[in-house]
C-alpha cells in the first residue's frame, strides 16, 4: 500500500499529511472523505474547512462527481463560514458591514481631534490585524498599543469606542466571528456537542495557513477520538503577515502525540528537472524537509542573466513570444513577481511585440492609485492648477476636489494643508533642475515626505502595513523611470519626462482574440499551475525583498515564496537577472545562486530563439 493508499484508508485518529506542490492534495482530501462514506460514516459527520469558497466549492464538486446526492450532506466550508453557522445556534447575531465600521471609525476619529495622517481605513486594518494575532480583546488593545505607539492614545480610543458601539447594537464584525464561536464552544456544552458530532471527521486543508485563533476552533470541534486530518505542506507557508502561523503545522504531533504521518512527495505537475531545483532551495530552511520526486524527466530551470533591466525586460517577452509561437496557449504562461510594482517595463515590452496579457490582481502600472498619485504631484510641480486642487484633495482629509479648487484659485489654503504645500514646495524647487540631477531631487523629496504621504498609501492598503510598503514601492518604480529618463536624456526637463510617460501610458493595439499571459505576484500564484513558468528581477533587495534580509524567519518565508513560484510550472521555468539596475550594479539573488540551473547570457543582438540560443549568442559575440 502506497502512501496515497494509506491516507485514503486512514479511518479514525489524528493524521498530519504532508502534501507537496503538484502532489494531488484536493484530489486526496476529496476521495478519503469518499472512502469514508464508503465505509458506513454518516456524511452528515463530516466536515472539510478550507480558506476560500472557491476551494470549498471544488471540494463539494469533486465529492459529488464521486459518490452522487449524499455528498450535499457533507459540510465543505471555510473558517468564517463555519463560525458563522456555529454562532447561529446560540444567537440571532448581526454581521456589521464593513462600510458601516469605516463611517464610524471615522466619526470617532474626527470627534477625537485625531491627526489627518489616522484614516479610518488606517484604523479599520490596524483593528483587524491585532484582532487576527490575539486571543481576547483585551489581549488585541495591548498589541494595538504596542504596534502603533505612534498613533496613541486615538488608536486606542477609537477601540474602546468602536468595541462598546458593536456591543451596543449587537454586532459582530468580521473579525469577531471566529473568536465568538471560539467562545460558545467554550461556554455552552450542548452547542459544543452538536458540533463535534458534526466534525467527527474533520479535514483541514491548508493547515500550515492557519491562526491561533483557528487553531482553537479545531480544537473545540474534536471529540475523543480526535478525528482530525490536516492536509499542508510547511514549505508552503507564505502569509505569517494575514496572521498564519506555520509553526502549528511543524507542531502538530506535539499537539496531537499519537496522530499518523503521511508524506505525499510526489509532484504530478512538474518534471524533474524543476522537482530537483526545488528541492535542492529549500533544504536551505532546514525546516520540514520532503523527499519530492518527480514521474518524468526534464532539464534544469534556465537562468538568464541580461546587462540592463530593459534588455531583462526583452527577454521575457522575446520567451513567452517564442513559446506561443510554439503552440502554448497565452493563458498557460505566467509571469511571477515578487510585488506589481515589477510590472511596467515587462508590460511595455509585451506590447511592443503585441503580447496579450493581463494583469491579476491589479492593474497596469500607471493606472495604479499610488502611481496616479506621483504623477499629479509632479505635473502639479510644474505649475498646472487643476493638478494642484486633486493632490491637495488626495492628500488633505476633509478637502473635497469644490474645497480644494476654490483654494487653489484664491490662495487662501487651511492649516491642514501646510504639509502638503511644503511638499509641493519642495517639488517645485527639484522641477527646475534637469537630468540626473532632477532625478536625485524629485526621489530626495518624496523620501523626505513619506510621513506627509503615508496616511493615503494606508488608505489604499486598507491599514494593511505590508501592502502598504508595496504600494510605495509601486512609487520608488515609477521615480526609477525618471533615473531611467535622465540616463537617455541628460538635460532633459519635468515636463518633457511627463509628455514621455503619457505616451508610454497610450498603450499599442494588443491582440484580444485568445487568452492572455498572467503577470502576477507569487502569493496570487498559489494554487496555480502553468506550462511556462518565468521569474524575472531575481536580485538581492526585490527578492528577497530588502526587509527580509534583515530578519531570519522574514528571509525563510521569502524562500519559501520562491519555493512556490518554481513549483508553479509544469514543463520550463525561466529564472531572469540584470547586472545592472538604474541606480548601479545588481547583485543576483541568494536563491538563484541556491538554484541549480542551466545558464544563459541573453544578447539582444540575437534575442531568445530556443535552445539554440546559446550557440547563436557565441557566434554574435565573435563579429
Amino acid at each position: 500500500m502506497n502512501e496515497y493508499q494509506k491516507v485514503i484508508e486512514h479511518f479514525t485518529g489524528p493524521a498530519l499529511v504532508i502534501a507537496g506542490p503538484g502532489s494531488g492534495k484536493t484530489r486526496t482530501v476529496v476521495h478519503r472523505t469518499a472512502r469514508l462514506i464508503e465505509r458506513g460514516v454518516n456524511p452528515e459527520e463530516i466536515t472539510l474547512v478550507t480558506f476560500t469558497r472557491k476551494a470549498a466549492g471544488e471540494m463539494a464538486h469533486r465529492l459529488h462527481n464521486l459518490v452522487g446526492p449524499v455528498a450535499e450532506k457533507v459540510l465543505a466550508s471555510t473558517f468564517h463560514s463555519l463560525a458563522y453557522q456555529i454562532i447561529r445556534e446560540d444567537a440571532n447575531i448581526r454581521v456589521l458591514p464593513a462600510d458601516r465600521a469605516k463611517e464610524f471609525i471615522a466619526k470617532t476619529l474626527q470627534e477625537l481631534n485625531a491627526p489627518a495622517r489616522i484614516q479610518a481605513k488606517t484604523a479599520q486594518g490596524a483593528f483587524s490585524r491585532v484582532r487576527n494575532a490575539t486571543t481576547s480583546i483585551a489581549e488585541a488593545q495591548k498589541e494595538l498599543q504596542s504596534l502603533y505607539a505612534d498613533l496613541e492614545p486615538y488608536l486606542s480610543q477609537t477601540w474602546e469606542a468602536y468595541q462598546a458601539y458593536k456591543e451596543e447594537k449587537g454586532y459582530l464584525d468580521f473579525d469577531d466571528l471566529l473568536h465568538h464561536a471560539v467562545i460558545i464552544l467554550q461556554n455552552d456544552s450542548q452547542i459544543r456537542a452538536r458540533w463535534q458530532g458534526r466534525a467527527r471527521f474533520l479535514t483541514v486543508d491548508e493547515y500550515q495557513d492557519t491562526n491561533l485563533v483557528q487553531f482553537r476552533l479545531l480544537r473545540l470541534l474534536l471529540g475523543p477520538e480526535e478525528n482530525i486530518m490536516a492536509v499542508g505542506d510547511p514549505n508552503q507557508a507564505i502569509y505569517s503577515w494575514r496572521g498564519a502561523d506555520y509553526r502549528l503545522i511543524l507542531e502538530f504531533r506535539k499537539h496531537f502525540p499519537h496522530s499518523a504521518v503521511y508524506e505525499l512527495p510526489v509532484n504530478y505537475r512538474s518534471h524533474r528537472g524543476i522537482v530537483e531545483a526545488a528541492r535542492v532551495v529549500i533544504k536551505n530552511n532546514r525546516e520540514a524537509e520532503l523527499p519530492l520526486q518527480a514521474l518524468r524527466d526534464g532539464p534544469l530551470p534556465q537562468l538568464v542573466t541580461a546587462e540592463s533591466r530593459d534588455d531583462e525586460a526583452l527577454f521575457v517577452a522575446e520567451a513567452v513570444s517564442y513559446h506561443i509561437a510554439g503552440g502554448t496557449p497565452p493563458e498557460e504562461i505566467a509571469i511571477l513577481f515578487r510585488t506589481l510594482a515589477q510590472t511596467r517595463l515587462y508590460e511595455a515590452k509585451l506590447r511592443q511585440l503585441k503580447v496579450p496579457y493581463e494583469i491579476v490582481g491589479g492593474r497596469s502600472f500607471w493606472e495604479r492609485r499610488e502611481v496616479r498619485l506621483y504623477l499629479t504631484a509632479l505635473t502639479a510641480a510644474t505649475g498646472e492648477p487643476e493638478a494642484t486642487a486633486e493632490l491637495l484633495s488626495l492628500l488633505v482629509p476633509n478637502m473635497g476636489p469644490k474645497r480644494a479648487a476654490k483654494a487653489v484659485a484664491t490662495g487662501k489654503y487651511p492649516e491642514e494643508a501646510r504639509e502638503t504645500l511644503d511638499f509641493l514646495n519642495d517639488l517645485e524647487a527639484a522641477a527646475k533642475l534637469k537630468g540626473r540631477e532632477l532625478a536625485v531631487a524629485v526621489e530626495g523629496v518624496f523620501d523626505s515626505h513619506r510621513k506627509t504621504l503615508w496616511p493615503y498609501f494606508l488608505y489604499l492598503a486598507e491599514g494593511v502595513e505590508e501592502i502598504a510598503w508595496e504600494r510605495w514601492g509601486n512609487v520608488k518604480e515609477a521615480v526609477d523611470t525618471l533615473f531611467a529618463f535622465a540616463a537617455h536624456t541628460p538635460e532633459g526637463d519635468l515636463q518633457t519626462y511627463l509628455n514621455d510617460i503619457l505616451l508610454e501610458d497610450s498603450p499599442d493595439e494588443v491582440e484580444e482574440s485568445g487568452g492572455k499571459v498572467k503577470l502576477m505576484t507569487y502569493h496570487a500564484a498559489k494554487g496555480l499551475e502553468f506550462q511556462v513558468v518565468l521569474m524575472p528581477g531575481l536580485v538581492e533587495g526585490l527578492f528577497p525583498i530588502w526587509r527580509a534580509t534583515q530578519d531570519p524567519a522574514t528571509l525563510k518565508e521569502e524562500r519559501r515564496l520562491y519555493y512556490v513560484g518554481l513549483t508553479r510550472a509544469k514543463e520550463h521555468v525561466y529564472l531572469s537577472l540584470y547586472r545592472v539596475g538604474d541606480r548601479g550594479p545588481a547583485s543576483p539573488s541568494r536563491f538563484v545562486q541556491e538554484t541549480p540551473t542551466r545558464t544563459l547570457h541573453y544578447n539582444p543582438r540575437v534575442g531568445f530563439q530556443g535552445e539554440a540560443t546559446t550557440t547563436l549568442s557565441e557566434l554574435a559575440d565573435l563579429f
